[in-house]
């Protein structure tokens, strides 16, 4: 390719409009994510506990809800597991506390089911680290997370040591579904163009598919339309996914092709942060719509 037609590079994209990126792209709203943040901190200390974000998965000795890893804090393993890490081997492995992800608050309908089970996890996590100590097990730590709990905490988190969500600092459609957030407080984009019209067919094809995407979301019953949400268009929903192509179609009626020419932008709004982030190899970080930044997540485990 000619080097007058070659497409900028890496930081080439810094003081571009998002208008002008190569699709699929995953943007970020600086500013908003910065808010979720500091947000988030507040929180933390209102309740007087520390913040520790969770970038990733993160793997622990004691876990909660046996469905995912871990023991049951009522199961007599727990108390043998904890005893075993404090006293079998101390200049090699210390116990330096327990966790609980409160990953039954995904299956929540809206805030008060998801403070319930944050008060019922945290009072668990409560009593399991009493009998740690009365059985003369050190426990100097109780640490909890899930972003739908962390973002309507109740006070009885505040018997803990710390939190740390993770999903938080983007949002997406699943927080959004369970009240975690409003739909300004989700900083994240995959931004997409409109490649084809299908009259035929009331359809429009875009250059995003699940790999730009992932397929999370559709296992809600709602087929691709579960994996984003159209920002501004609620006429419009996901109904096709292939490796890199999408298809939207309107709820109902007729589709106006004019009002979304070949060529012109969308932006989807995913189901699951997490997911979708892992997907892209950059991030282009902007403010109010110029590209500030670009981050580069880090690969591997």
């Amino acid at each position: 390719m000619p080097p007058s037609l070659r497409p900028p590079q890496g930081s080439a994209w810094l003081g571009r409009r998002l208008e002008e990126l190569p699709t699929p792209a995953l943007a970020v709203a600086e500013g908003t994510a910065r808010r979720n943040a500091e947000r988030m901190l507040q929180r933390c200390r209102a309740l007087g506990v520390r913040l520790r974000p969770h970038v990733k998965t993160h793997k622990t000795l004691v876990r909660m809800f046996d469905r995912l890893v871990g023991v049951r804090p009522t199961e007599p393993g727990a108390l043998e597991l904890a005893r075993a890490v404090a006293q079998s081997a101390p200049r090699r492995v210390a116990l330096v506390g327990v966790y609980a992800h409160c990953g039954d608050t995904y299956q929540c309908a809206g805030v008060p089911e998801v403070q319930a089970v944050a008060r019922a996890t945290a009072a668990a996590l409560g009593r399991f680290v009493d009998m740690l100590r009365q059985a003369g097990v050190p426990c100097p730590e109780a640490s909890m997370g899930s972003t739908p709990s962390c973002s309507h905490p109740v006070p009885e988190m505040g018997a803990l040591t710390e939190l740390h969500p993770g999903n938080y600092l983007f949002y997406d459609l699943q927080q959004l579904q369970l009240g975690s957030c409003a739909p300004q407080d989700v900083a994240l984009r995959v931004l997409t163009r409109v490649l084809g019209h299908y009259p035929r067919r009331n359809q429009l094809l875009v250059d995003c598919g699940w790999a730009a995407l992932s397929l999370h979301g559709q296992q809600q019953g709602q087929g691709p339309a579960g994996c984003a949400a159209v920002e501004g268009h609620p006429e419009l929903r996901l109904v096709g996914l292939t490796q890199e192509h999408g298809l939207l179609e309107p709820v109902s009626g007729a589709l106006d092709f004019d009002r979304f020419p070949v060529g012109s932008m969308l932006a989807l709004i995913p189901f699951h942060a997490c997911a979708t982030a892992a997907m892209h190899p950059v991030y282009y970080v902007h403010d109010e719509g110029r590209v500030v930044a670009l981050w580069h997540p880090v690969r591997g485990w």
